[in-house]
């Protein structure tokens, strides 16, 4: 091989090992960390589904879903009281479940 065609290889390999460390979330999702500061256990529900958040256990759980998806209470395995809606400013971002 010649120096260019190594240095196009080398660039190329380069590219996409960055990019496999670098790609986060698909297009659209959401990405929060939901931390269950209330000195109790609560249970969320994300419209498909709940999820237990248990006082000592399970203080932060990640969700991640569509940007406009909604995080409710559960109540007895249905919607509850709405927590948050999902936004793009969102991503990354650790909320409190006390500040709701």
């Amino acid at each position: 091989m010649n120096r260019k065609t190594t240095f196009i290889f080398a660039l190329l390999f380069s590219f996409i090992f960055i990019s496999a460390f670098t790609l986060q979330n698909p297009q659209g999702e959401v990405c929060i960390k939901v931390k269950n500061d209330t000195g109790g256990s609560v249970t969320l529900h994300t419209g498909k589904g709940t999820a237990p958040m248990n006082n000592g256990v399970t203080i932060t759980k990640e969700f991640c879903m569509e940007e406009g998806s909604k995080l409710y209470y559960a109540d007895k395995g249905q919607k509850g009281d709405l927590i948050i809606e999902f936004t793009s400013d969102m991503n990354g971002k650790t909320i409190k479940l006390s500040d709701y």
